[in-house]
């Protein structure tokens, strides 16, 4: 299934295709798409980062070729039924500008916390809460999807498509404006597909959710004869053990220490599976028949491109997830990228650069085995949040290890203007393989020693050059690159004029066989 350009200027380049779980070219190269996100929250701003072409000219640089490109509701859709053509006129620009420099992209319907008046996402009038109350009780923005009733009760009404005020559920506008979308961009050879739904998250059942999870917790601390010295354990004198771990939760030093005894992975798993089967019963009941109306409509538009499943939003943190691959007309749709995001409990706080490398792993490890059962390309949708925070470049190259491991594709969150001068943005811009002539089957970049290998499987029917993506930080010169079989040469190739950074492209030796490279820094 054709999806989009081959990360080259021209709008009539050839296309991408999905074939089992790989993203593959036209020439048969397997492809790494490497990307970031470009989301604008700010409805004063018009939900659309305005930085113009350069914007785009730089990501290129950088060594990206894909965009996860925000699409916020409110922005879409302001009055039920009436959208916004001079916001999807934005919109076109951002796409036409990522095209000329050979970016694919693909759109993201976002959300936090549902609505655009708790955060963003949905217009105010598809926002029913019956007049709960918003509740947010400060320190991390997700903390109020279990503590707003006003939250909570807008998303069981989405779920229920409970009537807008023109008679038409609210979920069927959703539906509707996504139809818009796939049509407009059904023939746009730089847009490969469609995000469904940013993190989505159930309603009520957070309650539910948030006992499970405690209740575990509580049961692990007492198993290790907790309080102890140095552990906020319990608060309030008559507060249960759930009640008092709730508590600490959603204070900045309860929270350090829990998740300092979270750090062991198999009590952490014990933690997030307590909650597996209430938030798989969410994407069973809920989640899953959403998505296949969203796909039923962009199919119906003559859309080609591929559909973006996400899984709930506790699944970022490592739960389980029960999704399962759309099926329309009793047939398994060809075009759909498995798209969960992977974050640490540390993510959003002060202690973002504490990151638990077991954590991590564990998170990422289950996101390879829901990709394995799907078997379908797999793309880390968000990863990082790190900010200008102090550091993150351990906690980023960690991350880095897992993609690494798992061959996935990925696209960071979030672009700011400043984020060449992050402390973790070297991790994000980095050396990666983004084309190989056959199958990859290894690739890692070691930062204390500053070895690159990749490993691949050469398809001797495939004439065009693998390509690896090399910053201007790494230096070397010829005599740091090793290849075997050698074949007829290595080339390098800016990616745009005078900038230092470059694509290493490796001649195909014309035959099958297995394939090495070594690249050391020479400086080292």
């Amino acid at each position: 299934m054709n999806l989009a350009t081959d990360g080259v200027t021209s709008a009539s380049a050839p296309r991408l295709q999905i074939r089992g779980s790989r993203f593959v070219d036209p020439q048969g190269r397997h492809v790494l798409l490497h990307g970031i996100n470009v989301v604008n929250k700010n409805r004063h701003e018009g939900y659309v980062v305005d930085e113009g072409p350069g914007l785009y000219a730089r990501l290129r640089d950088w060594g990206f070729n894909v965009i996860r490109l925000g699409v916020i509701w409110d922005g879409l859709e302001p009055e039920p039924g009436t959208y916004n053509e001079a916001y999807l006129k934005r919109l076109d620009e951002q796409i036409d500008w990522a095209r000329a420099y050979g970016l694919l992209v693909f759109l993201d319907m976002h959300q936090d916390l549902y609505s655009v008046l708790y955060s963003d996402g949905a217009p105010a009038w598809a926002t029913l809460t019956g007049g709960a109350p918003h509740v947010d009780l400060g320190g991390v923005w997700s903390d109020a999807y279990f503590t707003s009733p006003a939250v909570q009760a807008a998303l069981d009404s989405f779920w229920a498509d409970a009537p807008a005020a023109d008679g038409i559920g609210i979920q069927e506008h959703y539906v509707r404006a996504w139809a818009h979308l796939a049509r407009r961009y059904a023939q746009e050879s730089a847009i490969i597909g469609f995000d469904i739904m940013n993190e989505p998250f159930p309603g009520s059942a957070a309650a539910r959710i948030q006992e499970q999870m405690f209740a575990k917790g509580a049961e692990l601390i007492a198993a290790m004869g907790l309080p102890f010295e140095g552990t906020p354990f319990p608060t309030t004198a008559d507060a249960s053990p759930v009640e008092s771990l709730a508590e600490q939760w959603l204070t900045p030093s309860g929270r350090s220490a829990i998740l300092g005894l979270l750090r062991d992975a198999d009590l952490y798993a014990q933690v997030v599976d307590a909650t597996e089967p209430l938030y798989a019963e969410f994407e069973a009941t809920s989640l899953m028949p959403m998505v296949h109306r969203v796909a039923e409509a962009i199919r119906a538009t003559g859309s080609k491109q591929a559909l973006f499943l996400e899984t709930t939003m506790g699944s970022n943190m490592g739960v389980r997830s029960a999704i399962v691959p759309v099926e329309l007309a009793g047939r398994r749709d060809p075009a759909q990228v498995y798209a969960p995001h992977g974050y640490d409990l540390v993510v959003d706080t002060p202690d973002i650069a504490q990151a638990s490398p077991e954590r991590v792993a564990f998170i990422f490890r289950r996101h390879g085995e829901t990709a394995d059962r799907l078997d379908m390309p797999m793309l880390v949708g968000e990863w990082g949040a790190y900010g200008d925070q102090p550091g993150t470049l351990p906690a980023a190259w960690h991350v880095v290890q897992q993609f690494e491991a798992l061959l996935c594709s990925e696209t960071y969150w979030t672009y700011q203007s400043s984020i060449q001068r992050f402390p973790c943005f070297q991790a994000i811009q980095r050396p990666y393989p983004e084309r190989v002539a056959g199958t990859l089957q290894h690739y890692a970049y070691n930062p204390a020693s500053g070895i690159f290998q990749a490993n691949w499987r050469e398809d001797g029917q495939i004439a065009t050059p693998t390509r690896v993506y090399l910053p201007d930080w790494y230096a070397l010169d010829d005599s740091g690159i090793t290849v075997s079989p050698a074949g007829s040469g290595i080339t390098f190739v800016e990616t745009l004029p005078g900038s230092g950074n470059r694509y290493l492209e490796i001649s195909p030796t014309g035959g099958s066989c297995n394939r090495t490279l070594i690249i050391r820094r020479s400086e080292l």
